[in-house]
């Protein structure tokens, strides 16, 4: 094997070689499997870039938006109106949920009885518009402890405590 410069030719058994092998420190076999090894790199570089076959899709495509020239009506599924006046998970106590009432009416609580009480099971099947339906099954609901709900001309809702 022969390796050329721009002044010289060097065969791989010449003593110039062989220095200058033993200073890069490159031998015969090195020489010999370097190509090799660089033939094989490049081989799996390209195995790696290649794609696996596409898929025929033949004549299945079909656009997904087909546009018509004039426009069609879509009827939308009408919402039921929701209650305004029920409990709700975020209420803590009757206080509380009766001043989210008032709101809601346009109103404001004036909490009069002496302290707040709990939510009861019996105000679950309360889901109504109405305000003073509502407030009928909170005045049975809390029948025991003299509870008195009454809705003013100006939107106030007033709790007292009966005598």
């Amino acid at each position: 094997m022969e390796m050329t410069s721009e002044h010289a030719t060097w065969r791989i058994g010449s003593p110039f070689f062989s220095q200058l092998s033993k200073k890069m420190m490159i031998s015969k076999k090195t020489l010999s499997v370097t190509p090799r090894l660089s033939l094989l790199a490049f081989l799996v570089v390209l195995q790696a870039c290649t794609t696996p076959q596409a898929v025929d899709m033949a004549d299945n495509w079909k656009p997904v938006n087909t546009l018509s020239e004039v426009p069609q009506e879509i009827p939308l599924k009408e919402e039921a109106e929701l209650p305004r006046f029920q409990m709700l998970p975020t209420d803590p106590t009757l206080r509380h949920m009766l001043e989210r009432w008032a709101k809601e009416y346009g109103g404001s609580l004036d909490w009069q009885y002496p302290s707040d009480l709990t939510l009861v099971s019996g105000l679950e099947s309360v889901k109504d518009n109405n305000l003073q339906r509502a407030l009928n099954t909170v005045r049975r609901s809390y029948a025991a402890q003299k509870l008195r709900v009454q809705v003013t001309a100006n939107k106030s809702m007033l709790v007292t405590k009966m005598p």
